[in-house]
């Protein structure tokens, strides 16, 4: 077990589905304009450690570009934990973890996992978004230093991974 600072886990938001919330009146998912991750963990997981966040956006993955992606590293950078868990849309999930393992000497000693949904924390039952939160939270803490990708409970190493449409998961490749 690696001793991070154990007692603490920054949350770095970028929106997706899992931040997200649906509109009846369209029959679509609409990104929140307020992140409900924190609040989500704190009240339905009630952890024991310390949680922060900060938000870099609050965008569909699709959105991403590289510079919200090195303002993704920034944030990182300037985490108050070694210990990071980085929500964001599973579209390009796996494009953004590759781009932070191209920069991990940026972002060396610290765990970073990306984790998302496939379907919003709020507005849908069953979700699987408090799953995945929760592993990825046991992850950041466990897992060495480096960059990690944590869906349907497997954590995958960058570039080895890819999105399943059909099957609604994320798979090793």
């Amino acid at each position: 077990m690696t001793d991070h600072n154990n007692t603490h886990i920054h949350l770095i938001i970028t929106g997706g589905t899992i931040d997200s919330v649906f509109d009846p009146r369209s029959d679509s998912i609409l990104i929140n304009d307020a992140s409900v991750v924190k609040e989500h963990i704190d009240d339905l997981i009630r952890p024991h450690f310390k949680l922060t966040q900060k938000i870099v956006t609050l965008k569909d993955s699709r959105e991403l570009t590289d510079h919200t992606r090195e303002d993704i590293i920034s944030a990182i950078q300037f985490s108050p934990s070694d210990s990071v868990v980085l929500t964001h849309g599973t579209f390009t999930m796996a494009t953004t973890a590759t781009y932070l393992q191209a920069h991990a000497a940026r972002i060396a000693n610290k765990t970073v996992v990306l984790t998302g949904s496939f379907f919003p924390i709020k507005g849908f039952s069953p979700t699987d978004a408090s799953f995945n939160l929760g592993f990825a939270c046991a992850a950041a803490l466990l897992s060495p230093a480096g960059v990690y990708l944590a869906m349907n409970g497997k954590l995958f190493s960058p570039g080895r991974v890819a999105k399943n449409i059909s099957e609604g998961r994320f798979e090793s490749i």
